[in-house]
């Protein structure tokens, strides 16, 4: 059975660069449907407010905490009629078949109704044409009106369309595990809930279905906390690749969010990694990576992989002030780049500034010093002036002198010269 976040990988990847459900989970023997990401709380919940008749036929006074599947042989055969059922009628693309297994009230953990189901399956069948999944069987618990499916699911198929650029149909291959919730109405089991654990999906075009991709991220995180989503490639020698990261709350109708998706980068090296922070609407996400493989040049696209995993986001149990400090967690982390440019740039202001100012007092006292240097100073160029003044002064005695000294020798020579 295929999930509905697998059905929007796959959408994703017709698209190249968009993301669909978080990968295609198939159910037990049954591929039960597009649903297996989900819904462990919704059988808890109908455990919680419903009675199994088996509960009133307990031995007396004996608490069962395991169900005895020995004695439930007709139930077991009754549920293996029903997964086999689902999963051939999902291989051959009938979607009223597909649907006759499921409660009006399903519901599964990404919040997904037998509606949205419906057209999610839909739209996968008609992307992947060719579209077969198969499912092996972990273990099936009943207990009494209700049971418990846990699978291990696998599906592969081939895009509709080519793609432009490789000239290649894409390659989907997918894994997932989970579970699927049943329910007996008189004498029919229903699905009534699924849950994913762990799902990865992949489709591939061109050079890049020979390309060795793993990506990695946990598979768990609490609403409004940081985690770190990696991928490893290999590449062949001469060639480059070029790639993102990015994720998406799992909700439908899934929308594109453009302004959300990350411009691609030149891959260094073969890894590629990238921090970001869980949605604060306690919802599931897809998270995905796309990578693109060119020549040396970066001319030419060669090929493309993308890659998809689910992320369970668990739900914050806290007070209102801590709730509201936890919504707020993913914008502080985004604004704290801008605050600490910030708080640098105004560092190198303040820093110009003081440098500035200690070039005019280097240290304590220097100011003071500085000022009486240039008091000293006013005092010297005083001082120079009025001795300059007062040898202005002193100059016309002297020319006197040496002008009465003439005058004297003159008088002396023409007495000497009337002798």
């Amino acid at each position: 059975m295929v999930s509905d976040s697998f059905r929007a990988s796959l959408t994703a990847t017709k698209n190249m660069t968009r993301k669909t459900d978080a990968g295609k989970k198939l159910l037990a023997p049954l591929m039960v449907s597009l649903a297996i990401c989900a819904a462990a709380g919704m059988n808890l919940s109908a455990r919680a407010i419903e009675t199994s008749p088996a509960a009133t036929t307990a031995a007396s006074g004996d608490s069962v905490l395991e169900p005895n599947n020995k004695t439930n042989d007709k139930e077991r055969k009754e549920i293996e009629a029903l997964l086999s059922s689902l999963e051939t009628q999902w291989n051959a693309h009938d979607l009223d078949g597909v649907m006759s297994h499921y409660s009006e009230d399903y519901v599964n953990n990404d919040g997904l109704d037998k509606k949205a189901v419906a057209s999610i399956t839909k739209k996968f069948w008609s992307q992947y044409p060719d579209s077969k999944s198969s499912s092996k069987i972990k273990q099936v618990r009943i207990d009494g009106n209700f049971s418990t499916i846990e699978s291990r699911d696998v599906a592969s198929g081939t895009t509709e369309r080519e793609n432009a650029d490789t000239g290649t149909k894409g390659e989907l291959n997918s894994v997932s595990e989970g579970q699927v919730y049943l329910k007996k109405n008189g004498n029919n089991w229903k699905i009534i809930g699924d849950r994913i654990d762990y799902e990865k999906v992949r489709v591939s075009y061109g050079l890049a279905r020979q390309l060795t991709a793993n990506f990695s991220a946990p598979e768990q995180v609490k609403s409004g906390r940081q985690y770190s989503a990696r991928v490893d490639i290999s590449l062949p020698v001469g060639l480059t690749a070029i790639g993102s990261i990015m994720s998406q709350p799992l909700k439908y109708p899934q929308k594109a969010d453009a302004a959300g998706e990350p411009k691609p980068r030149i891959i260094d090296g073969e890894s590629l990694e990238r921090v970001m922070s869980a949605n604060t609407d306690n919802r599931n996400e897809l998270l995905m990576a796309t990578v693109g493989i060119t020549n040396a040049t970066r001319s030419h696209l060669m090929g493309i992989t993308v890659v998809t995993r689910r992320l369970n986001v668990i739900p914050q149990t806290v007070d209102a002030d801590e709730k509201t400090d936890i919504a707020t967690r993913s914008e502080e982390d985004t604004q704290k780049n801008k605050a600490d440019a910030k708080t640098e740039a105004d560092n190198d202001k303040t820093g110009d500034a003081s440098e500035s100012g200690k070039s005019k007092s280097e240290e304590p006292g220097k100011g003071e010093k500085s000022q009486t240097t240039s008091t000293q100073e006013k005092k010297t160029e005083t001082k120079t002036e009025s001795s300059k003044s007062s040898k202005s002064k002193d100059k016309p005695k002297s020319e006197k002198k040496q002008n009465k000294s003439s005058t004297d020798g003159d008088k002396k020579k023409d007495g000497a010269d009337s002798q």
